[in-house]
């Protein structure tokens, strides 16, 4: 339990001492006095508790709390109680200790680690102990929430065998209140209380699963199962409550969390002018005096929020406060209102979650204005926020719940209704600045595991055939013989593919019928259709079509060389051929390839080829080959001079030609 300034001042006292703020400041930061001043309280609580003795624990100089961090589990409906570990560090040779409550002086646990078997959420209190000094007690939290029942996952069709592209359903059969549906570990139906999910496009080895967990009904009631089991702080330690808190207290908070939202079960009662604030620490830095600047007024109004601030308060040495969620009332006590700010040395900022009234929820945010009294753990506010409205990431969180009395910022009081709770004072706090390291409440350490609901999974692995490669061919042909180029088919990944006949004028052979690079050879000239298919099992199979046209082609022309001798003035040859009816005569000058010879002819003393072509005059089919015709001009020979031969006698004559000639 903290150190109370009126303990300082009783112990002083007794001593004839006197104390003031400065050497109380020092004493207190340095005082190695290991005192003890036992003191019995006699408490009567005016609303729930029967009159009672509080034993407060021994004071003790102060040292630095604990690091701590908090505790979860899941448990089974079944099971009677879980394990759930919690841990706590100090400095160098600092002892451990752990404890049941902020005034219980029995040890249950010395050491870091503590991991109880508790039955529902537990609260325990963590301390350092040196010597004769003590740390304050941090309240650490074990939550403790329900397991779902088991799920199982059934699938229809119930085949053997079922192809992919079947229109499958899936129905979870089981489970708690809310399902959720994944294919290879991503969500395709998020969170709804839809039991069944359908889908048509599951592949081959794709794993279907469903997780389920428990829902939060907003009616103001805190009682789901969704809750966990028992609340998270409570006020069953506290002072009786002052006159403002009677109408305005809070009695517990238990969280219920979601994928990527929290819910605040807040167990208390808010009437006229009355407000909740629960500061949150869920990040490094914030702020641990509350001189944080103002939210700006904006409808609806957070007057309990700005007035906290007046006189900015210290709180406890391992608090920092970066939100607060703030619950307020209109001036008829009649509907709630729901606000997250985020604080800032400048202007806070708001953001309001919604409003409700009791019997008129709202998506958000459920109220029930009927709470009994400070007993009552199961009737207040649900209010619902995104963890990233609150800046949450990972790690645990803190945090430090307070009702005010706002009417006016002449006329306002922290209550003494805190959770963890005020023990001993039934008076109000005031609005005058108050130091926390020296009062009771303490900001309470959640477990970032007890942010994240417990899920009961199943998965199913459905026998599925793979469907075929899909089938692809080359582009249509048009072929001058009766053998095509290759038909373009696709090598099929799934499957095997076979070439077959559609339609045509003849029979076809295939060079390799199971090969997509296959060439077909038809006995007859038309256009034909030819299908590739590819398979594989009891599957829908994939074809494609390729179109090809065949023609006969043109028979080879044709000719015959010429050669004449050259005559004065010299003549002109022109190369002839013959073609088929129907068909026309192409020259070029070359056997392959080459130019166009529109005019194949020779007026020149040597030799020339031409080669026909056959181009049919409907198609652009030509022969196989062409015709080689020659065209050839020899020079006439010739004789000079003059020789005298006398009768009957015998000479030899001489004469010249060219080259080519003899």
């Amino acid at each position: 339990m903290k150190n109370k300034l009126l303990l300082f001042l009783l112990f002083f006292l007794f001593l004839g001492n006197e104390i003031n703020a400065k050497n109380f400041d020092q004493a207190l930061n340095n005082s190695k006095i290991n005192f003890q001043l036992p003191l019995t309280v006699n408490l009567k609580d005016t609303i729930k508790k029967s009159n009672r003795t509080l034993k407060i624990a021994k004071a003790k100089a102060i040292i630095p709390v604990p690091q701590t961090t908090a505790g979860s589990a899941c448990k089974k409906e079944i099971d009677m109680t879980v394990k759930v570990s919690m841990a706590a560090s100090g400095g160098s040779g600092d002892v451990i200790e752990w404890f049941s409550s902020q005034t219980s002086n029995t040890i249950l646990h010395t050491g870091s680690i503590y991991s109880p078997s508790v039955s529902q959420t537990t609260t325990y209190y963590v301390r350092t102990h040196a010597g004769a000094d003590f740390s304050i007690r941090v309240p650490v939290v074990a939550s403790v929430y329900t397991s779902p029942p088991a799920v199982s996952l059934s699938v229809s069709p119930t085949d053997a065998v079922i192809c992919e592209g079947t229109p499958l359903t899936f129905t979870a059969n089981g489970g708690a209140d809310l399902f959720e549906f994944s294919i290879d570990g991503v969500p395709k139906q998020l969170m709804s209380t839809n039991r069944t999910f359908q889908t048509a496009t599951l592949k081959k080895g794709q794993i279907v699963s469903v997780r389920t967990r428990y829902a939060v009904k907003f009616d103001g009631s805190i009682t789901e199962t969704a809750w966990g089991k028992g609340p998270m702080e409570d006020n069953m330690l506290s002072a009786p409550l002052s006159l403002n808190a009677s109408n305005g207290y809070i009695n517990s908070i238990k969280i219920s969390p979601t994928e990527k939202n929290l819910v605040f079960g807040i167990a208390g009662k808010l009437g006229n002018n009355k407000s909740m604030l629960l500061f949150l620490d869920t990040k490094p830095g914030g702020f641990n005096l509350s001189n944080y600047g103002d939210e700006g007024n904006s409808i609806p109004s957070v007057k309990g929020f700005n007035y906290f601030n007046n006189n900015p308060s210290i709180f406890d040495s391992y608090f920092q406060a970066d939100y607060c969620l703030t619950i307020s009332t209109d001036d008829g006590g009649t509907n709630y209102f729901a606000d997250i700010i985020e604080l800032k040395t400048g202007n806070s900022t708001k953001l309001n979650l919604g409003n409700a009234s009791t019997g008129f929820p709202s998506s958000v945010m459920g109220v029930n204005n009927g709470n009994s009294g400070i007993g009552d753990y199961n009737i207040g506010f649900e209010v619902e926020v995104l963890k990233s409205l609150i800046g949450y990431t990972v790690g645990d969180i803190k945090f430090f719940a307070l009702t005010m009395q706002d009417d006016s910022a002449l006329n306002y009081n922290v209550t003494n209704s805190f959770l963890s709770p005020e023990l001993s004072s039934s008076l109000d706090y005031g609005s005058g600045a108050i130091d926390y390291n020296i009062k009771d409440p303490n900001p309470v350490v959640v477990s970032a595991d007890a942010l994240v609901p417990c899920y009961e999974q199943a998965t199913v692995l459905v026998n599925l055939n793979e469907n075929p490669t899909t089938a692809t061919v080359g582009p249509d042909q048009y072929n001058c013989q009766l053998i095509s180029s290759i038909l373009g088919g696709n090598t099929p990944t799934i499957g095997s593919g076979v070439w077959s006949l559609k339609s045509g004028p003849g029979l076809v052979n295939f060079s390799n019928v199971n090969s997509g690079t296959s060439t077909a050879t038809v006995n007859a000239e038309g256009i034909y259709v030819f299908t590739w298919t590819i398979s594989n099992g009891v599957c829908p199979r994939s074809a494609a079509d390729i179109k090809v046209e065949f023609v006969v082609p043109p028979l080879t022309p044709t000719a015959s060389n010429q050669a004449e001798c050259a005559s004065s003035p010299i003549q002109t040859l022109t190369a002839t051929a013959t073609a088929q009816a129907g068909e026309t005569i192409v020259w070029y000058d070359a056997a392959t390839g080459g130019n166009v010879i529109s005019n194949p002819t020779l007026n020149s003393l040597g030799t020339v080829t031409y080669y026909a072509e056959s181009i049919k005059n409907t198609t652009s089919c030509v022969s196989s080959s062409r015709t080689a015709v020659t065209l050839t001009l020899y020079a006439l020979p010739t004789i000079t001079g003059t020789l005298s031969v006398c009768a009957g006698a015998t000479t030899t004559l001489t004469g010249s030609a060219t080259a080519d000639a003899t």
